[in-house]
């Protein structure tokens, strides 16, 4: 009997013992995984610090630099980093809000069409005029520049063959005269004319200035009767000091004698 009791007893710890064993085979692991964290790709973007306005200069500290996320800049029709690439002299082509996003689409580079348009002033108009590639290699004349336009008086055809008095009179009358003091450069623009046979490779200049109607009336004449000579104007001063002739070249030449009446005057 005795016996009976302790078989029954092991038995009953062996039934507790596989429903123990089973039930921890079947439980879930109950250990933490730790998921591996990918950080998210930042976008580069450009954004305005204050409002700008047309035809206002671009200006590196217009902007400022940030990193958003990429998810955040999809939703801007971002997919790539913003690179902003403009010359000196670029001008914005509308107006935009300050902490707007910049686009390399606002920007109007200095050679680009409309341009002009942006930035000159009311009441004045743009006027093409050539001018020697000399003037403006190295970056003597350039968007923006301030010049002076002076007129070379030389009487007759420069090619003509004077000699004795014809040559000495005509010499005489040699001068140059301010036209126009200050004005504005609006845009430069450089066209390569192709060599050919006869030719070699040359590059035309035009200067494209910013005018009053008048200032256009005068010039249009100027350059019918004279040779036009640009240069960079380099301050205030009068506009004696940009006037000469023969005499002031010649210490001892005297310039042409104009006789009135009985008597005659030295010019």
């Amino acid at each position: 009997m005795k016996n009976k009791i302790i078989i029954i007893i092991a038995a009953i710890a062996i039934l507790i013992g596989l429903f123990g064993l089973a039930g921890s085979l079947s439980a879930p692991e109950t250990g933490t995984v730790q998921a591996e964290v990918v950080p998210e790709i930042k976008i580069k973007i450009w954004r305005l610090k204050h409002d700008v306005e047309p035809g206002q200069k671009v200006e590196r500290n217009d902007f400022s630099i940030e990193l958003m996320p990429e998810s955040e800049a999809h939703t801007y029709g971002i997919s790539e980093d913003i690179e902003l690439n403009f010359e000196t002299g670029s001008v914005y082509n509308s107006a935009r809000k300050a902490h707007s996003i910049a686009d390399q689409n606002w920007i109007v580079q200095p050679n680009d069409d409309g341009y002009v348009e942006l930035i000159i002033r009311p009441q004045r108009v743009p006027y093409a005029i050539s001018v020697d590639p000399k003037s403006v290699v190295g970056g003597v004349i350039t968007n923006g520049t301030v010049v002076d336009i002076l007129a070379l008086s030389i009487p007759g055809s420069v090619a003509s063959v004077e000699v004795g008095a014809a040559q000495s009179a005509r010499t005489r009358t040699i001068s140059i005269t301010p036209i126009l003091i200050a004005v504005k450069v609006l845009q430069v623009k450089k066209t390569i004319v192709e060599p050919t046979r006869n030719a070699v490779t040359q590059t035309e200049v035009d200067l494209i200035l910013e005018l009053t109607r008048k200032q256009v009336a005068k010039l249009t004449i100027a350059k019918r009767i004279s040779e036009l000579e640009v240069h960079k104007s380099i301050g205030k001063y009068k506009a004696s000091d940009l006037q000469a002739d023969a005499g002031d070249v010649l210490a001892d030449f005297k310039s042409i004698t104009e006789f009135r009446a009985s008597e005659a005057q030295i010019k």
